[in-house]
């Protein structure tokens, strides 16, 4: 009976409490859509997609609270990485002829495609459908848009960007002079459609190589449509023509390629063609073999430079037309008319002389000067050559001696034996030392000014050429003997004197003069190598990050002035495999380098995925053969290996995402209030991010500080951080959270990301309270219960209460009496 009793009294309290509660004014919550909303029938998972493929999406739902007439399903694609095709509402039991036409209680599906774009990165993005459609209402119908609940949209993978490269080269026999089909393919060594894409070869190259194109479009599409799928390949046949006056040897034609991807992204590939010009050896050669001039050379001269000329090619050469260049005031000027001087024709061997009248100008300097000379000529076919080569003639002074009374020391009348000495040969070499002043000289002492062991040393054990004296006025013959080196470059070269005397009881300092030796030949004789060094590297990023790729571009050097390097096999290598040649080998081939010459390749790189931030030695290694190469006695390997090492410092990958922003808790934010807001923040990649940050801007103001500092965040882990922020307008108010960090290398990284909350206005008080001065009235809200039913409500209640609290006071009462009866 008690129990009972405190059970009623408890019930009672209750409902007077709810009766008071009730007796107050209530807000009921409404929906857009008279109560109406769109819910999943099932659960439904997040979905995930693969760049460059279409995923299907089905999701179940049902209207709840009403009907919805007339639907139309939008699904979101701005700033999404996806297209969107074949949206439509289905359900069990419908046809694509006959849909459904009206969203109801019964599980219906909305069905759609989601095309994956190519370029698509690695991350979560959310998937957002909305459906307008109309319910009714007590005048009719009205409309309303309802948003599904969004789900995850996964990407977990990237494929690789476009990269186009040039393979398979081919062409004909490229002699000087003709005209030949060159022929490549155009490769897309990525997965990603290279779009709008056009290739041409830079205009630097043909005018360095004197190739040039006999096709007028410059710039040509890469397949008929200008588009190249990912592993597609297009072939390419371009007519071109040898130049006349191009010179045998490896030629480099630079390939540019542009393109752009789905996004409109715009990227340039280069790719190098070598094309191996060959001199056309049936062809005739024209060649200087001597010079003869006036030994006197002083301002205001006139005289005739006397050249030989000499046939060496196997035909005869026509219209020779022989021109001197680089005349002017302060050298030597032309004393003849017209631009060249004309030589009927040479026969195979044959040599003439070709007189050239020439001035010194009244302004000449004193001096050695150099005179280019070209030689134009023809074949018996009309086909155009040409020889470049210079002498050089010394200029002296009118006076005999400079403004500190030094005479005037010159060297002249240079001869050589043999006309072309070769590499590794003795070579005569004659000239007079001829005092144009009128001051005696003596003691003349005259060396070879360059070390022994360069390009020319002297066969005689005595280091010094003696003369006793030279009157003023006389010249004396000097006669030396030397060697040229194995290594010695083909062409002109030079041999520096040094020389002194003694005047007017003084000795002068040691003075220098050039002597030129021309036509120097160089076949390989000797023991001399060629080496191949790298003589210069660049990436195309700065930074070299894990799991991307780069363009390697290095340039391989044949230092030997003389000797070419054949049968080139270059390889990249790399301990760690922390550096590897993306999609092709790491081995290429190279058919020559010439003396001197400079090679560029370019490769693409991909740094492995898990690389861990520091410097990695990749290395270059070059196997070669060239003319006269043996075999080693030991491995039977014919040539050299050159290895170069090169460290470039690689970077961890920094993988942070930035999710799942929510603005306000439990309670709706209000405008001008603080609100929390949070997100997550994950670690995707393998190092530690240090110094996490965080702050808002946009509609929101961070209300304690102008940052949140998170810390460090591990490798794998994540962060759920909370800002308390202030919002400054109601509704819809836009703002960005901006997450700062410094990855493995000490580099600030930072993310932003766009979000929107939904705010409430401020509280607005009731009319004629007090605190509100502007007398706005508020619309009372209208009471649940009629006032006379309220009344008699609390009228029972009071009535209830009182016998209720009087049977307890009884019963209470009671209950001590009958304890003093039984103390008694």
């Amino acid at each position: 009976m008690r129990k009972v009793k405190k059970v009623f009294t408890a019930v009672l309290i209750m409902t007077m409490i709810a009766a008071n509660l009730a007796g107050g004014t209530a807000v009921k919550a409404t929906e857009s859509g008279n109560g109406i909303s769109i819910v999943y029938a099932d659960s439904v998972n997040d979905i995930n997609g693969v760049p460059g493929e279409t995923v299907h999406v089905k999701l179940p739902i049902k209207a709840v609270g009403g009907y919805l007439a007339q639907p139309r399903i939008t699904v979101v694609t701005e700033g999404k990485p996806y297209k969107v095709e074949n949206v439509a509402l289905t359900g069990d039991g419908f046809s694509s002829d006959n849909p459904p036409i009206g969203i109801n209680a019964g599980k219906l599906y909305i069905e759609f495609d989601l095309a994956v774009k190519e370029t698509a990165k690695i991350g979560i993005t959310k998937l957002e459908v909305k459906v307008d459609a109309l319910y009714s209402t007590d005048t009719g119908y009205s409309s309303a848009t309802y948003t599904l609940p969004s789900l995850n949209f996964i990407i977990s993978d990237e494929i690789e960007p476009a990269q186009l490269t040039v393979d398979n080269v081919n062409y004909d026999n490229a002699t000087i002079g003709k005209s030949i089909d060159l022929n490549f393919t155009i490769r897309n060594e990525g997965k990603i459609t290279a779009r709008n894409a056009y290739f041409s070869i830079d205009d630097k190259s043909f005018d360095e190589t004197k190739i040039s194109p006999n096709y007028s479009k410059l710039e040509q599409k890469i397949g008929k449509s200008g588009t190249l799928k990912g592993g597609e390949i297009y072939n390419v046949k371009l007519p071109l023509k040898i130049q006349s006056d191009a010179t045998a040897g490896l030629k480099k034609l630079t390939v540019t390629m542009k393109y752009k991807d789905e996004d409109g992204n715009a990227t340039t590939d280069i790719s190098q063609v070598y094309i191996t010009v060959t001199a056309n050896t049936e062809a005739p050669v024209i060649e200087i073999v001597s010079t003869k001039y006036a030994s006197e050379l002083v301002a205001g001269d006139k005289f005739n430079m006397v050249v030989t000329i000499r046939n060496t090619g196997k035909s005869p050469a026509r219209d020779i037309q022989v021109s001197v260049d680089g005349l002017g005031s302060e050298g030597f000027l032309p004393g003849y008319t017209g631009k060249t001087i004309a030589v009927d024709k040479l026969a195979v061997n044959g040599k003439t002389d070709v007189k050239i009248p020439l001035i010194v100008s009244q302004m000449a300097k004193v001096g050695l000067k150099e005179v280019p000379i070209t030689i134009a000529y023809t074949d018996e076919t009309k086909t155009p050559f040409n020889t470049k080569t210079s002498v050089y003639l010394s200029v002296g002074a009118t006076e005999g001696v400079d403004e500190s009374g030094k005479p005037n020391i010159v060297i002249t009348n240079v001869t050589q034996s043999p006309d072309a000495p070769n590499a590794g040969a003795r070579v005569n070499v004659s000239f007079d030392m001829e005092n144009k002043s009128k001051v005696d000289i003596s003691d003349v002492k005259i060396s070879l000014a360059t070390a022994t062991g360069d390009v020319f040393a002297p066969l005689s054990s005595e280091p010094y050429y003696y003369i006793d004296s030279i009157k003023g006025g006389n010249k004396a013959r000097v006669n030396m003997s030397l060697k040229a080196s194995d290594s010695i470059p083909e062409g002109t070269s030079s041999v520096a004197l040094k020389y002194s005397y003694v005047a007017n009881g003084k000795t002068s300092a040691d003075e220098t003069a050039n002597l030129y030796i021309l036509n120097v030949q160089n076949n390989g004789a000797g023991s001399s190598k060629p080496k191949l060094i790298i003589s210069n590297f660049s990436t195309s990023e700065e930074k070299l990050v894990a799991g991307t790729t780069f363009d390697f571009t290095f340039e391989i050097k044949n230092t030997h002035p003389s000797m070419s390097a054949r049968n080139i096999k270059v390889t990249l290598s790399q301990t760690d495999n922390i550096f590897m040649v993306d999609n092709g080998s790491n081995t290429f081939y190279i058919s020559k380098i010439s003396a001197g010459e400079k090679i560029k390749k370019t490769l693409k790189i991909r740094v492995k995925s898990d690389a861990v931030t520091k410097a990695y030695p990749l290395d270059v290694t070059m196997d070669y053969d060239y003319e006269g190469a043996k075999a080693n006695p030991t491995t039977g390997q014919i040539g050299e290996t050159a290895k170069e090492t090169i460290n470039l410092q690689a970077a961890e990958n920094t993988r942070a995402v930035v999710d799942n922003i929510v603005v306000g808790s439990y309670d709706a934010p209000v405008v001008n209030q603080p609100c929390t807001i949070t997100f997550a923040f994950y670690n995707m990649g393998k190092s530690t991010l240090s110094n996490v940050k965080a702050t808002v801007s946009g509609d929101y103001k961070l209300s304690t500080g102008d940052m949140l500092f998170v810390g460090n965040v591990e490798a794998g882990g994540q962060q759920t951080p909370e800002l308390e922020a202030i919002p400054s307008v109601e509704g819809e108010a836009k703002g960005v959270l901006t997450v700062t960090f410094e990855d493995s290398t000490g580099q600030e990284v930072k993310i932003t990301k766009d979000f929107t909350g939904s705010i409430q206005a401020a509280y607005t008080p009731d009319p004629g309270a007090a605190g509100n001065p502007d007398g706005n009235v508020a619309q009372a809200k209208k009471a649940i219960l009629p006032i006379w039913l309220f009344v008699i409500i609390q009228v029972v209640i009071f009535g209830v209460g009182i016998a209720a609290a009087r049977k307890i006071k009884i019963n209470l009462y009671k209950k001590k009496l009958r304890k003093i009866e039984e103390a008694d």
